[in-house]
């Protein structure tokens, strides 16, 4: 397509047609205008001038190009889409009523515009003739407009009084008005006839709806589609439509409008199953269904993966949610490939309205049954939903009762981490002591999965039967020594049971309990000691090594006077005795580990635990001291005090005495203080600058000239800051060289311009900073 041309369709310029003279031509006449300048398309998007002019909204471009190139509306792109579908899913209304509806005037300009009208509804009838001739139009009452149609129905309508009672009872009149309105005709008693009249449209209603559904082939009913409101694969079948577009994408508008055009549209369903009614309830088109539900006319509730539009509609108000189960209550009770009716998804998604309105409908819904067997009750109870649960018994107290296929009640499915966070209802506390199928309790399931939070909480309630026994004739208690999964988890547990009283069931324990404390956790008969005890012998060995190397590295070095040979110089300072003490004790402790990780590993492995148990402590012990004989082994210190006198700190001690070097002879050169890059140096560095040699390779190269890096002096960074400051100097003076005198001034008077300079031309902004501080 011509650069100017896709311009002008995308900015709406009917200029281009001025040179056009002719109406409804033809593609092989088309082809013979300017080369086919107006028949080409987008390389990649494969759209022609009416897809680029629908996806923009210029819809007077759109009725310009239509009126003299009808066929283009049913041209398609790369997506499949023609023209129509675009403008709906963008949802500009004026385009899809240009498009959509062949009796709609279009907008045209100046003179041409009775002349462009008459031909566009030509080649629209044209084509609606087109479509007839197809079979896609079966009644002839649909060759004609949509205002004949709607008035037809009125006509009909207004012709029978009991049709008239029954619109009024659709539409929702009051008791009064309905009464006023019916004993003006026959002055019978009204409010049974009403009763009566809204019962018969029911029945109708659903013998209809279900007669309908009867008729759906797979996905669809049999509606008459025009070829440019759809889009086909390659078997012909139809896999959605402009309706569904419009609605996908939220444009309630155009949904209507269209909806208008072909009410029976209702009852279509696209190729992934979805009606218009489910993608109107998931967009919150409330609008739109509020047309589809207070018409006689069927539509379709189906949506994907077997949902509903009931599943949907958990964004929508109200009312409406109200109006579609009234009509189709059996969407409540219909499951999803998942296995999940509307009420669960309604409970797991937190959805309120949804459920109030369900649950106001039907009460009975809170028994339903999901497929794994879970009610709306036990679905809450599980998220921890209290508020939920609390409306699900106050409308369905038997919903209490209620159990999933493994015999579980709502306390038994209880959120753990929520139930601290809101209030249980009381209906649910009543069942603390049921047990389901295998005879566990809510605190059995709560031990058996660590859920601590939750077992406190159960065995602290005044009405909990700690000595509760399942099938298998275990306590709470016994199912918490027998676990080994969670040791630490399960010795709290345990702690808390004992002291609430628990008891053990009917069979003896095999395992040991920790009755020593909480430092002592459970442990299994058959547990393989072995890896522990490498371990803490590893680390016995390793502390015994350290503390004896430093009881020989005297901190502070020894006396080498005449009278004092050979005596620790801080042997009188209390550091040091506090530092001897500390390191025996850890050198101590280790190697007494040491030894009884060895007797471990020969005695009988019920002796292995104690001795173990002994070990670890006597290891942390250890550890403990040698931390402590680290920090009095160095004397160093500066003290300072506040001079109220002077108004200054003032130092009072300064020890400078460490019990380690401060630093080698290899790393010296890395100091600041000794790094420093002579005349001589610096001349070399140019030189090698000037040659091409990189940074890196240079600095290794003068390194090894100077017979290592500790003798030349400087680090690289060193190297890198002097060639930098090298580069900033002469840009400087390059500029102010060629600067005029009263810009020179200027520079020289303001430091922070030519701080400036130097960001701009050298440093990147995030450097700014880190620059000022190493050069100014």
């Amino acid at each position: 397509m011509h650069p100017w041309l896709y311009k002008a369709a995308k900015e709406g310029d009917v200029r281009r047609f001025s040179g056009i003279d002719g109406r409804n031509i033809t593609e092989e006449k088309a082809m013979r205008i300017e080369d086919g300048m107006f028949l080409k398309r987008t390389q990649h998007g494969n759209n022609n001038i009416l897809h680029i002019a629908a996806r923009a909204g210029r819809d007077t471009f759109v009725a310009e190009a239509l009126r003299r190139f009808p066929f283009l509306s049913d041209q398609v792109n790369s997506q499949d889409d023609t023209p129509l579908l675009v403008a709906a899913r963008f949802g500009h209304l004026q385009v899809v009523k240009t498009l959509a509806d062949p009796n709609n005037k279009l907008p045209m300009q100046d003179d041409d515009t009775a002349t462009a009208v008459e031909s566009g509804t030509n080649s629209r009838s044209s084509r609606r003739q087109r479509d007839v001739e197809e079979g896609l139009v079966d009644h002839p009452l649909e060759q004609g407009t949509v205002q004949d149609n709607v008035a037809t129905m009125d006509n009909r309508t207004n012709s029978s009084n009991i049709s008239h009672r029954q619109k009024d009872v659709e539409e929702g009149l009051l008791d009064d008005q309905l009464k006023q309105a019916t004993s003006l005709e026959n002055g019978t008693n009204l409010r049974d006839m009403a009763t009566a009249l809204e019962n018969e449209i029911n029945s109708s209603r659903s013998r209809h709806l279900s007669g309908v559904e009867e008729e759906l082939d797979d996905h669809q009913l049999d509606v008459a589609i025009p070829s440019h409101w759809r889009v086909t694969n390659e078997q012909g079948t139809t896999i959605t439509t402009a309706l569904h577009e419009a609605l996908r994408n939220g444009h309630q508008d155009v949904a209507r409008y269209l909806l208008g055009l072909k009410p029976e549209m209702a009852t279509f369903d696209n190729l992934a199953g979805e009606s218009p009614l489910f993608l109107a309830a998931e967009s919150r088109c409330e609008l739109f269904m509020s047309d589809i539900l207070l018409s006689t006319r069927p539509y379709s509730t189906n949506g994907p993966d077997g949902l509903n539009a009931l599943h949907a509609s958990r964004h929508c108000c109200g009312t409406i949610i109200s109006k579609l189960i009234k009509q189709n209550p059996d969407l409540m009770r219909k499951l999803d490939n998942h296995g999940k009716a509307a009420i669960h998804h309604a409970i797991e998604a937190n959805y309120w309205v949804l459920l109030d309105r369900m649950l106001k409908a039907d009460p009975l819904i809170a028994l339903f049954r999901d497929a794994d067997g879970y009610t709306a009750l036990l679905r809450a109870s599980r998220r921890g939903y209290w508020k939920a649960c609390e409306r699900i018994l106050q409308v369905c107290p038997e919903s209490i009762e209620a159990r999933n296929d493994e015999g579980q009640h709502a306390l038994h499915l209880a959120n753990p981490r929520k139930l601290t966070t809101g209030k249980i209802p009381p209906e649910m506390w009543e069942l603390i002591n049921v047990g389901d199928d295998e005879g566990n309790t809510s605190l059995h399931l709560a031990v058996n999965k660590d859920h601590y939070a939750k077992a406190r909480l159960l065995a602290s309630s005044a009405s909990i039967e700690l000595g509760a026994v399942n099938k298998e004739g275990l306590t709470a208690l016994d199912l918490c020594e027998s676990d080994w999964k969670h040791k630490n988890r399960k010795s709290q547990i345990w702690f808390h049971l004992r002291r609430r009283g628990a008891s053990r069931g009917r069979h003896p324990n095999k395992h040991e309990v920790p009755v020593r404390g909480m430092g002592k956790v459970f442990r299994s008969p058959n547990e393989d000691r072995k890896p522990i005890i490498n371990t803490l012998a590893m680390v016995a060995a390793l502390i015994a090594a350290l503390t004896f190397a430093a009881a020989f590295t005297m901190p502070g070095g020894y006396d080498s006077s005449t009278h004092n040979l050979g005596v620790a110089t801080l042997a009188k300072k209390a550091t040091f005795q506090v530092f001897i003490l500390s390191n025996t004790l850890a050198m101590c402790c280790s190697i007494q580990t040491l030894f009884l990780l060895l007797q471990a590993t020969r005695v009988d492995p019920n002796l292995s635990f104690p001795l173990t148990n002994t070990s670890r402590k006597l290891l942390r012990i250890a550890l403990y001291a040698t931390v402590v004989a680290f920090f009095s082994g160095c004397n160093a210190h500066m003290s300072i005090r506040l001079d109220r006198e002077k108004a200054k700190y003032v130092v009072y001690s300064f020890n400078a005495t460490h019990n380690h070097d401060l630093q080698n002879e290899e790393t010296a050169h890395m100091l600041p203080s000794l790094r420093n890059i002579s005349a001589a140096q610096a001349y070399e560095v140019d030189l090698v600058d000037d040659s091409g040699i990189r940074l890196k390779s240079a600095h290794e190269f003068m390194g090894r000239q100077a017979g290592g890096m500790g003798n030349l002096g400087y680090t690289q960074q060193d190297h890198k800051n002097y060639l930098r400051s090298k580069r900033q100097t002469d840009l400087e003076r390059y500029i102010l060289k060629r600067w005029t005198r009263d810009a020179k001034a200027g520079i020289v008077r303001s430091q922070q311009k030519l701080f400036q300079i130097r960001s701009h031309f050298l440093v990147p902004q995030w450097q700014e900073r880190w620059f000022r501080y190493l050069y100014f």
